[in-house]
């Protein structure tokens, strides 16, 4: 497409109804120019498919089959960049098949809480493991011709009062945590859309917010797509096309007003052109897709959904081996899951599965099992459990608990099923639960009192197969947690201000989130971020530094060697974190800067090398409105999880980044005293009026100590000007 061409040759009218959307679920084409309407679906773990997108008069309700993937949290668990970008060219397959053009996913919001209500819909509590699953995902997906949507853009980790509360948020945080992921994907994947928020960003709706789709999407992040509005974000329509928003989602309620306004020449042109170039440019990727309309190979994608599955369910505990057990055990199966599983959780992640597979009739094709229903305590069920040799109880959260549009009020499961499982195991001590939740849940009522724990996320349509195949240790277990499971709620960062209700959500914690929170405050949790347990074990050693001194623009290499010393083949997460070893930023104790899944033969051994740039050791520096390096010693911690330290080693960054601002003649002689250059300054110009600083002087303004240098003569009025010039430059 010339877009210049096209550009010239359309209305007012025209360009104004390209910035709305058409009905439910298209952006606006030009039919006089030969440009056809394009299509969007939910949802970030499928699509969402409609057998005639056209019933209803374009809201359509018929949905057809598609593979349901298992939830975010669980893709993330997998650790697994490779096979979470076949994910997205699956999905990508798919929308072909139903000639649908863009997917509206991932979810790459942050985790402040494990009360988040759509916490399942993203990747983790950690912005460089969310930027990199995600920018896999967005890789995948576009690789097949369609476009993306990576949602939701920005500071959106609340489904309570979402529509109208504000994200109070300070820039460094943003930038560090919330915004990483989307700069990271951005960059790297250079998604078709990113789709604006419904909250507002300190205090302005996010849709019509200058700092968030101006200053931060396109200046910043270079981002060069479409800016699309989650369904109903804009609030006022003049407000969001002038900070930047290129198209309103759904069709707009003031589509007439608008296009009137802009013939009437209420915008300016200039700002209409600009967004319609966009537009037209990201139909022109469209169009250039030569898979629209391929069938899809669902069989294929049925069983990538269980590798995933099977690569993103988390082994939490396994008290004396219990697991794997021998398929010649009959075992009993209790729980409303076994049989009807929590495939994803509720709203836009909802989907029809092209089949569903449940973990019940997955473990009778292994070995023979009863199974009861419910949670419900009978004096059969209590029987059956007593002369069982294994029982197998399968909890999770319900629709009700993890669903768009709300948030959780608590972290625990039904009470029901917390009396249910202690019961059962009081009469049989060989009980196993396999729980499905898309976040973390308090687990210490049921840990306490069973000897295993198997967290299966929401598995997707797949996930019968994947659980059976780790029970009976046909698939050794290699997920590792995305987000910490906390002991409790109170000992939550956010705790006990969420969700914010009646005023705005103040972000109060900061940096300080999942990890970064209990690792630097020691608090402890019941399973800390990275964990997972294995039917075999690693070890580490070999940690090595490519160069002990580091300057900027040169890159370090870290190697170290990871070897299987079990018996059984498993795949291990290596997980790298720098740790600040002494900084003028208030910073987290470590934070994770890479990873790499490593598939290892029994004995076998391999070396695993990370290679790290200024980027992965730069914090956000609000006075210079940049990442830069602080100069000083950083620890490179090598390990399992964030509490598995294997190995670690120090480098040194002689960085010459200006990363605080200079001190003024207001602070007192010992912050001068304390950093540099400050201290060889002060200590020149003590030297040049032949004297010391005096005991009482050291919490004085340097202003005020030079001063009395003047006034005791020891300084001339000449010298005077001249000292406090050399001190302010």
């Amino acid at each position: 497409m010339d877009i210049e061409k096209t550009l010239n040759e359309l209305t007012l009218a025209e360009k104004a109804s390209l910035l709305t959307g058409k009905k439910n679920w298209w952006m606006n084409g030009v039919p006089r120019l030969g440009i056809r309407d394009f299509m969007v679906g939910d949802g970030p773990h499928g699509l969402r498919a409609y057998k005639d997108p056209t019933e209803r008069g374009g809201y359509p309700e018929t949905r057809m089959p598609a593979t349901a993937f298992p939830s975010a949290s669980l893709m993330a668990s997998t650790w697994n960049v490779d096979l979470i970008q076949q994910v997205g060219a699956a999905i990508g397959a798919e929308c072909n098949h139903y000639k649908v053009d863009v997917i509206l996913g991932p979810g790459v919001c942050g985790k402040r809480s494990p009360l988040g209500g759509r916490n399942f819909e993203y990747y983790s509590e950690d912005p460089v493991l969310t930027g990199k699953i995600g920018t896999a995902f967005v890789q995948g997906a576009q690789s097949t011709g369609i476009g993306t949507s990576v949602k939701h853009y920005l500071l959106n980790e609340q489904e309570s009062s979402r529509r109208f509360a504000s994200s109070d948020v300070d820039l460094r945080t943003i930038r560090e945590l919330y915004a990483k992921p989307f700069e990271m994907i951005i960059k790297d994947a250079d998604p078709l859309t990113i789709m604006g928020a419904y909250n507002k960003v300190n205090g302005i709706y996010a849709c019509q917010s200058p700092f968030a789709l101006k200053e931060l999407l396109r200046d910043a992040f270079g981002f060069r797509g479409l800016a699309i509005s989650d369904w109903g974000g804009v609030q006022d329509k003049r407000a969001s096309v002038l900070a930047g928003l290129d198209i309103e989602m759904p069709q707009s309620e003031w589509k007439d007003a608008f296009i009137k306004d802009v013939e009437d020449g209420k915008y300016p042109i200039d700002v209409i052109d600009v967004a319609v170039r966009r537009i037209l440019s990201a139909y022109d990727r469209l169009l250039a897709n030569q898979n629209r309309g391929k069938t899809a190979d669902f069989e294929a994608h049925h069983e990538l959904a269980r590798n995933v599955a099977r690569e993103g369910i988390v082994l939490l505990k396994n008290d004396d081996g219990i697991l794997p057990l021998s398929n010649e055990a009959e075992v009993l199966v209790l729980g409303t899951f076994a049989a009807h599983p929590r495939m994803n959780g509720g709203g836009s992640a909802e989907l029809k599965p092209y089949h569903l597979e449940n973990p019940l009739e997955a473990i009778r094709a292994i070995c023979p099992a009863a199974h009861f229903d419910g949670f419900a305590i009978t004096a059969d069920i209590l029987e059956a459990a007593r002369k069982a040799k294994t029982v197998l109880v399968f909890t999770g959260t319900t629709s009700e608990l993890e669903s768009e549009g709300h948030d959780r009020i608590n972290m625990r499961l039904p009470e029901e099923q917390y009396a249910f499982v202690e019961r059962i195991a009081a009469v049989n001590p060989r009980t196993i639960v396999v729980n499905a939740s898309g976040s973390a849940v308090e687990t210490a009522p049921i840990t306490a009192c069973v000897p295993a724990f198997v967290q299966s996320w929401f598995g997707g349509s797949a996930c019968g197969v994947p659980i059976a195949e780790i029970l009976f240790g046909l698939v050794n277990p290699s997920g590792r947690l995305s987000e910490t499971f906390p002991i409790r709620l109170e000992n939550t960062p956010a705790y006990p201000d969420f969700p914010a209700k009646l005023g705005p959500a103040v972000y109060r914690e900061g940096l300080f989130t999942g990890y970064r929170f209990y690792d630097t405050h020691r608090i402890p949790v019941a399973f800390p971020f990275g964990f997972g347990l294995s039917y075999t074990e690693f070890r580490y050693f070999d940690l090595t530094l490519s160069k002990s001194i580091l300057r900027n623009g040169e890159t370090l290499s870290v190697t170290v060697s990871v070897k299987n010393v079990g018996t059984v083949a498993g795949k291990e997460t290596v997980q790298l974190y720098v740790a600040p070893r002494a900084s003028l930023l208030i910073s987290p104790t470590k934070t994770l800067k890479a990873f790499a899944k490593v598939d290892l033969a029994a004995g076998e051994q391999k070396q695993v090398t990370f290679c790290l740039s200024d980027a992965d050791f730069a914090s956000f520096i609000v006075h210079q409105n940049a990442f830069l390096v602080e100069k000083g010693v950083y620890g490179i911690l090598v390990g399992a999880s964030v509490e598995d330290l294997r190995a670690e080693s120090d480098v040194t960054f002689d960085s010459t980044d200006e990363t605080r601002p200079r001190l003024s003649l207001k602070h007192p002689a010992n912050e001068w005293l304390s950093v540099e250059p400050e201290r060889t300054l002060l200590f020149a110009v003590l030297k040049r009026a032949h004297r010391e600083l005096r005991w009482w002087e050291y919490e004085d303004p340097v202003e005020r100590i030079v001063a009395r240098m003047q006034r005791d003569g020891a300084l001339t009025a000449a010298e005077y000007a001249e000292t406090v010039l050399i001190l302010t430059r």
